[in-house]
């Protein structure tokens, strides 16, 4: 609890989105503490103008429909790594991003979910597609 409680202040402090909605899920059984973009405003700011996520963090985007989707980095000051996740909570790819980029990184096919770390936390986890992410909200 007090680990979710220092993780939503650092949010607001950062000038994230007040009263961020933030859960823990499981990526192949490691936890993990994200923060919920699931409106078209959350989704769209994502982690821009952040300086810093902390280890074991990141943001879940959760699609209303699955969908084949893309993201890239412009304002987004922090290297990321983003998994995306099919509707059975199954990494489908996992794409590697730059900062202050405007490469565009897709989904391999239609996703439920795409899930943004600090660049290399999959790597470092030994995450791979085909990978399981549990405790997924609906």
């Amino acid at each position: 609890m007090m680990k979710k409680l220092l993780f939503l202040l650092f949010f607001l402090s950062c000038g994230g989105v007040s009263l961020a909605q933030t859960s823990i899920i499981t990526v192949d059984g490691n936890a993990l503490t994200v923060e919920i973009a699931d409106t078209a405003e959350s989704q769209e700011k994502g982690l821009m103008f952040r300086k810093y996520l902390p280890a074991n963090s990141g943001m879940l985007f959760v699609l209303k429909q699955p969908r084949q989707i893309c993201m890239w980095m412009k304002n987004t000051f922090i290297p990321l790594s983003v998994a995306f996740i099919n509707a059975q909570g199954d990494i489908v790819n996992i794409e590697h991003m730059k900062p202050l980029t405007e490469n565009i990184h897709c989904s391999n096919s239609a996703v439920a979910y795409a899930l943004e770390v600090n660049l290399g936390w999959f790597d470092k986890k030994k995450i791979r597609a085909g990978s399981y992410v549990g405790n997924l909200p609906r």
